[in-house]
């Protein structure tokens, strides 16, 4: 089981931003920004802000990588300075513009029919998040949101697999996204190519942000960035974030006293 945070001040920590280019990337949902049961409700939490906006004149990059629309993102967070990558790695926010990271334009057709057809059989507070590039399923409104996951689960999977698009799960939703390789991992991967970084830090706190937490582990071994992964523990964190955490913040206020050390120990 990973530890907290400060048990890593002395060593992995310190040796973390003592590193010539350090990057600090973090997922939104969860880990700078509190779990509400409507997705536009959720703001960030006003000290991980500023400690944001204090780190990107630090750093040659603060980046946010979530599975919400870059777009969305960028605005929720309010910093133009930061880079946003969203839809897990299709697309990115930068300078006030939307790139896109994969041609997913030929799944558009796709996305639209499979969102027709989850709607056609979705029950009562399930609702579908059309986010141009893939779609979020949201059920944690559902009467019995376990219930409605066995049940329904077989067939947005089938759903997907007739439009040939790829499911996911995150927590308390589905997810349906284009077959192409782009997940938090190539996007995490690839900051870390093109900013330089010798050193770099995940934090997140769902199963989507395990590949980040994976090619954060497999850039470390194979000695092209020092990388740590920071996991947000609640009692709902997935065990695959545990797993794959090298230290852990104990929710999203925890997050922010980390971000407050990381820019008090940066000059």
């Amino acid at each position: 089981m990973a530890q907290h945070w400060r048990n890593g001040l002395d060593d992995e920590l310190r040796r973390l931003v003592n590193g010539r280019r350090l990057g600090l990337i973090t997922d939104v949902d969860g880990t700078i920004s509190r779990l509400v049961d409507d997705p536009d409700a959720a703001t960030i939490v006003p000290v991980s802000r500023a400690a944001l906006a204090d780190l990107q004149h630090k750093l040659p990059l603060v980046a946010v990588v979530s599975g919400r629309a870059a777009a969305d993102v960028a605005e929720r967070v309010g910093l133009p300075g930061l880079v946003y990558v969203g839809n897990h790695g299709l697309e990115r926010w930068q300078a006030g513009r939307i790139s896109p990271l994969a041609d997913i334009s030929s799944y558009r057709s796709a996305l639209e029919r499979a969102k027709t057809a989850v709607e056609q059989i979705a029950p009562d507070g399930m609702w579908v998040e059309d986010k141009q590039a893939t779609l979020s399923i949201h059920y944690r409104l559902t009467a019995d949101p376990a219930a409605t996951y066995e049940q329904y689960k077989p067939q947005v999977v089938q759903i997907a697999a007739a439009e040939e698009l790829r499911f996911f799960e995150g927590r308390l939703i589905f997810e349906l996204r284009p077959p192409v390789e782009a997940n938090k991992g190539t996007a995490f991967a690839a900051l870390v190519a093109e900013y330089d970084l010798d050193t770099a830090v995940f934090l997140g706190d769902d199963v989507t942000d395990v590949d980040a937490m994976k090619a954060a582990h497999e850039l470390r071994e194979n000695g092209r960035c020092y990388t740590l992964t920071i996991g947000v523990q609640t009692d709902h964190t997935p065990a695959s974030v545990l797993a794959h955490s090298d230290f852990l913040a104990h929710g999203v206020d925890d997050v922010a006293e980390l971000l407050n050390f990381l820019a008090d120990s940066i000059p």
